[in-house]
């Protein structure tokens, strides 16, 4: 059996070398805790639930969304990384409300009659947070103008730069990573508010997996997220420290998507 390991939820082109050190860092501890046959390499995935389903995952990260969805009872939880990133706290993290550096909105109500851009309806912290974000403004479904799906967080950022939509969710870490490593990107844009929080985006092992092979994973990662040597490569990723969750934890998700729901926002469009 070949293992695989992924890091695929903010593995920006810009911070690849990045990623592929972590996990070579990573994967040192985790080997060290008594796990054997470890990749020696990330896979990058063009189907990420393909990935996360795969019977030969060792070690990933995923959404919180797809954790408490289609992941649901499909995936071992492992721990959940926390972030030295404006908008998280703790475990917990938030999503920015973008909109154009000229826009006059000055809160979230005034979005109303908007076009939003939503990165995809599996996401916690550009859809299912939106609708949740929107619903607490008195915003109800059908107030929206349009609402555009991006493919991703950068791309929503894009559109709204673009004149295209006029705001939309991203998370803060990616916020935060995109500022570092292309922060003409985010030139033209500001924050108009902050959503509610939610855990920050798990690591996850596969169903099958050894109980002892969890804990060892967890141990490894422990080491690492306290190794010195891997400290410049932490700072760069916005890693401060691990949390190991009840999972239940998660079920904020579920009550942020039922809120928006008893207000009509079934969908985001």
């Amino acid at each position: 059996m070949t293992m695989i390991a992924a890091l695929p939820m903010y593995d920006l082109p810009e911070l690849k070398e990045t990623t592929d050190a972590f996990w070579t860092g990573l994967r040192s501890h985790i080997s060290a805790a008594g796990v054997v046959g470890l990749p020696e390499e990330l896979t990058r995935p063009s189907d990420p639930y393909a990935l996360w389903r795969s019977r030969d995952l060792v070690f990933a990260q995923t959404c919180g969304y797809p954790l408490t969805h289609d992941l649901k009872d499909q995936v071992r939880y492992l721990a959940t990384p926390c972030f030295d990133a404006p908008g998280c706290e703790g475990s917990t993290y938030r999503s920015l409300i973008i909109v154009r550096e000229g826009d006059a909105a000055t809160k979230g109500a005034d979005l109303a009659g908007r076009i939003a851009a939503y990165n995809s309806k599996d996401s916690q912290s550009g859809c299912n947070i939106l609708k949740h974000y929107l619903a607490g403004q008195g915003i109800t479904n059908g107030l929206l103008r349009e609402a555009l799906e991006s493919g991703a967080h950068r791309q929503s950022a894009k559109l709204v730069k673009q004149g295209l939509a006029d705001f939309c969710a991203v998370d803060c870490v990616t916020w935060t990573l995109i500022t570092a490593v292309a922060p003409a990107e985010v030139e033209g844009l500001r924050v108009l508010d902050l959503t509610a929080p939610a855990p920050c985006l798990p690591y996850i092992t596969g169903l099958e997996r050894p109980v002892e092979d969890v804990a060892a994973l967890r141990s490894g990662l422990a080491a690492a997220f306290s190794d010195p040597a891997l400290e410049e490569i932490r700072e760069r990723m916005f890693l401060s420290s691990i949390a190991v969750l009840d999972e239940d934890e998660y079920d904020v998700i579920l009550d942020q998507e039922l809120a928006a729901k008893l207000s009509g926002w079934a969908q985001v469009a």
